[in-house]
């Protein structure tokens, strides 16, 4: 990979230093050495046309001459150059963090379960929503919230569900309940254990997998406001499969 310029500017004048790829952030926080992250200890005043700064603008900027100190200030006050692909990377994990942020609190209205992550990457496709590398994951997300309506129905809240387990499994199931649910209500029978349980949207897959590899499809799940829920494999047990939680307290 080809390497990154620091680029510190100073009134008219730039001062260029040429650094190894994704070292300086490690500078900063004191885990590498001003060695192990410069390429070389030239500093540029244009680096891609080959133009070096002299030492009056050091002394006038830096109030010294010394490269290698100048090279630290430049380091620790100036802003990195990505390259194209490192901002393309960057944006990506953006629009990851802003999917994720939307499937995790957010439903469709009809179903009461969240959208696909592929539905919501096509929304902000047709929305036309330029994505930001820099601005908060969850600042953006409501930026296109607001550009969705026509698009992507959306509705914020968490998911109410009712459970039913056999007590065979609740002591498997206790660690997914603890995890990804609240337990709003529970009372225990010969049978097993009915739970009302509430959860965020985003928690739902996850949550639904445990569910049947725990109870191997034997459990009833309905949601409020939506019809019961199938395991994801098919387990011939009879019984309807389930739905998922937010963090629970038992």
């Amino acid at each position: 990979m080809s390497a990154n310029l620091v680029r510190f500017k100073q009134g008219k004048t730039s001062f260029e230093v040429m650094v190894k790829p994704g070292s300086v952030k490690k500078y900063r926080e004191g885990k590498l050495s001003i060695q192990d992250v410069i390429e070389t200890d030239v500093i540029f005043k244009n680096q891609s046309k080959g133009e070096r700064v002299n030492a009056a603008d050091l002394e006038s900027v830096f109030n010294t001459s010394d490269n290698m100190e100048c090279i630290k200030q430049i380091l620790e006050k100036g802003a990195v150059q990505l390259s194209a692909e490192e901002r393309k990377e960057k944006v990506d994990k953006k629009r990851n963090e802003i999917v994720n942020y939307i499937h995790k609190y957010y439903v469709d209205p009809k179903t009461k379960t969240p959208h696909p992550v592929a539905r919501i990457l096509l929304a902000i496709d047709e929305a036309k929503f330029k994505v930001d590398g820099d601005t908060p994951g969850e600042r953006q997300a409501q930026d296109l919230i607001k550009k969705l309506p026509g698009i992507l129905s959306l509705k914020k809240c968490e998911i109410i569900g009712y459970l039913q387990v056999p007590n065979k499994h609740m002591g498997s199931l206790g660690g997914a309940l603890a995890q990804y649910v609240t337990i709003v209500n529970e009372k225990w029978g010969a049978d097993g254990c009915t739970m009302e349980i509430s959860l965020v949207p985003g928690d739902f897959d996850t949550f639904t997998a445990e569910l049947n590899r725990c109870t191997k499809g034997e459990y009833t799940f309905n949601v409020e406001g939506a019809g019961p829920s199938a395991p994801a494999e098919p387990a011939q047990t009879g019984k309807k499969g389930g739905r998922k939680g937010k963090k629970g307290k038992r």
